[in-house]
């Protein structure tokens, strides 16, 4: 699988909550950083999308840019998303920059920053 269609398949398994997906796309010592500066690691992220304590509604891919250097590579995403996170509904325009790294013939995150952004166009 090429990154772009690691990132893709890691962005249809969030919109869908598949924790098999999501537990074969994220490296085991993943560790994130959320929008609100939260921490988080993979079994985290599994357990909210496994509990329901976030379910994205919608993920809408505005802006993708992919970069590969050999066992590395990094995504740059900006999405529209909803979602219900703790009960309540959020809507926000997200920039997800995931470091990505090949482990055997498949792609995984070993870590994400995730950081709000203004509406209007996708930055440059």
């Amino acid at each position: 699988m090429d990154l772009i269609t690691a990132e893709r398949a890691l962005q249809d398994a969030q919109r869908t909550a598949d924790v098999d997906a999501l537990d074969a796309l994220l490296h085991p010592l993943v560790v994130a950083a959320g929008p609100d500066g939260a921490v988080f690691s993979k079994e985290d992220d599994l357990s909210s999308h496994r509990s329901g304590a976030l379910r994205i509604t919608s993920l809408v891919e505005e802006q993708l840019e992919v970069e590969e250097a050999g066992a590395t590579g990094v995504t740059r995403l900006v999405a529209s998303v909803e979602a219900v996170q703790g009960g309540g509904p959020v809507t926000a325009r997200l920039r997800y920059t995931r470091l990505w790294v090949r482990d055997g013939e498949a792609w995984r995150v070993l870590a994400a920053t995730i950081t709000p952004l203004a509406d209007g166009p996708a930055p440059a």
